[in-house]
C-alpha cells in the first residue's frame, strides 16, 4: 500500500474544513491553558517545594489529557463520527497507561541511540583539547549519525502507540507492538510525511503564529488519517 503525501494532506484538510470553527476553538483553548499554567508557574515561590512540584506534574498531566482528547476528536472526524468540544476531556482515564507508554517509548529511543551517544562521549573525553574542530571530524559525524538515525527510525515505527491507546484502549505493550506492526514497510513514507507536516507548521508560524490554529489540527488529523489507513489495510 502506497502512502501518497498529497492525497493524505488534501483528504485531511477536506475532513477538517467542516469542523474549522471547532478546531480553532480547541487550539485556542489549549494555547490559553498553556499560557495560564505558565503564568501560574512563574508566580510560584523560587524555592522548589513539594507544592510547586505537584503543580507542575498536575499541569503537565492536564495538558497530556487535553492532547489525548484532541487525538480522539481527530479519530472521530476521520471516521465521520460526531465530534464536539466536551470530547476534549474524554480521554483522561487513559492518562496513566499513556504516561507509562511514553516512558517506555522514550526509553526505547534512548536505548537505540546509546551506542552513538557513548561513542560521542568517548570521543569528546579523548579529544578535549581540540573541541573547536571536534564537531567537523569524521568520527564525531559518524557517532552523531549512529545516534540519530536509529532513534529517528524507531520513533517513526512507534509513533502510533498513543492512537492505539485511545482507539482500542489496549495495554501499553500491545499499543507499542501494534504501532511497530502497522508501520512496517512504510518508514520512509511516514518520515517524509512527518517532515512535510512539520514544514507546514513552521511556515504557518510566519503570519504572527495565526496559522498554527489550523496547521496543528491539520497535522493531528493527517496522522489520524494515516493511522486508520494503515490499521485498516494491515
Amino acid at each position: 500500500m502506497e502512502l501518497s503525501k498529497k492525497e493524505i494532506i488534501i483528504s485531511s484538510w477536506n475532513i477538517m474544513k467542516g469542523h474549522l470553527a471547532l478546531m480553532a476553538v480547541i487550539v485556542l483553548f489549549i494555547f490559553t491553558v498553556n499560557i495560564l499554567l505558565s503564568i501560574v508557574q512563574e508566580k510560584l515561590p523560587g524555592d522548589t517545594t513539594y507544592q510547586s512540584i505537584l503543580f507542575i506534574i498536575a499541569a503537565y498531566l492536564f495538558l497530556m489529557g487535553l492532547n489525548l482528547g484532541l487525538l480522539r476528536i481527530c479519530l472521530n472526524m476521520v471516521n465521520d463520527n460526531e465530534v464536539d468540544f466536551p470530547m476534549l476531556f474524554s480521554s483522561f482515564h487513559i492518562l496513566i497507561p499513556y504516561v507509562f507508554a511514553s516512558l517506555l517509548y522514550l526509553a526505547a529511543l534512548l536505548l537505540v541511540a546509546s551506542p552513538g551517544l557513548l561513542l560521542l562521549i568517548s570521543l569528546v573525553s579523548v579529544d578535549l583539547k581540540n573541541l573547536s574542530n571536534f564537531w567537523t571530524s569524521m568520527p564525531s559525524i559518524l557517532s552523531i549519525i549512529i545516534m540519530i538515525v536509529p532513534a529517528m527510525y524507531l520513533s517513526v515505527r512507534l509513533q502510533f502507540y498513543e492512537y492505539f491507546l485511545i482507539d482500542e484502549e489496549c495495554s501499553v505493550i500491545d499499543a507499542i507492538k501494534k504501532s511497530a506492526d502497522i508501520s512496517k514497510g512504510h518508514v520512509l513514507e511516514l518520515f517524509i510525511l512527518g517532515a512535510a507536516l512539520s514544514l507546514i507548521i513552521l511556515i504557518s508560524i510566519i503570519p504572527m503564529g495565526l496559522g498554527l490554529i489550523f496547521s496543528i489540527p491539520l497535522s493531528a488529523v493527517a496522522t489520524s488519517y494515516v493511522y486508520l489507513k494503515l490499521k485498516n489495510n494491515h
